[in-house]
């Protein structure tokens, strides 16, 4: 039962993310983004993955930051608060994947500093570019974690 309801939410979360590229400003862009990587954490717990799991909050933790990175009292930060995520997520993939001892840990985080790296961008086709580009890490994750709704 738990199977089938994590790959409903994995849909759901598909759904939202694919409905993002469709979207024509950078911040309807951005919260979509945000709201798919909720569905997919709570995906990846129903899964087990907890690689994935800890990846996807880290990058709602970039989309929630980079909608709100036009606010007056972040946007002198946001460079940094940017940086510190992109760093957050490299330094937690990495040492999941050590801990785990399986090179397939370092999919997501591959994936996850492509996405949440697009999503400080000012463009909308750069932030769709980086979506893109970080799809193969994420798929090949997905199929080996069993997120085959994702």
């Amino acid at each position: 039962m738990m199977l089938i309801i994590s790959q409903i939410i994995g849909l759901s979360a598909v759904g939202l993310y694919l409905l993002s590229y469709q979207l024509k400003n950078r911040k309807q862009i951005v919260w979509t983004t945000f709201f798919s990587n909720f569905l997919y954490v709570l995906q990846y717990i129903l899964l087990g993955a907890f690689s994935g799991a800890v990846m996807d909050g880290l990058c709602a933790v970039g989309s929630f930051f980079a909608g709100k990175k036009h606010m007056p009292k972040l946007r002198p930060y946001i460079k940094w608060i940017a940086t510190v995520n992109l760093v957050v997520i490299a330094v937690a993939g990495v040492s999941i994947a050590i801990a785990q001892r399986d090179v397939l840990e370092f999919l997501p985080v591959v994936g996850a500093l492509l996405q949440t790296g697009g999503l400080f961008c000012e463009d909308e086709q750069t932030i769709r570019k980086f979506g893109m580009s970080s799809a193969p890490f994420w798929l090949t994750y997905n199929f080996i974690s069993q997120a085959y709704g994702a």
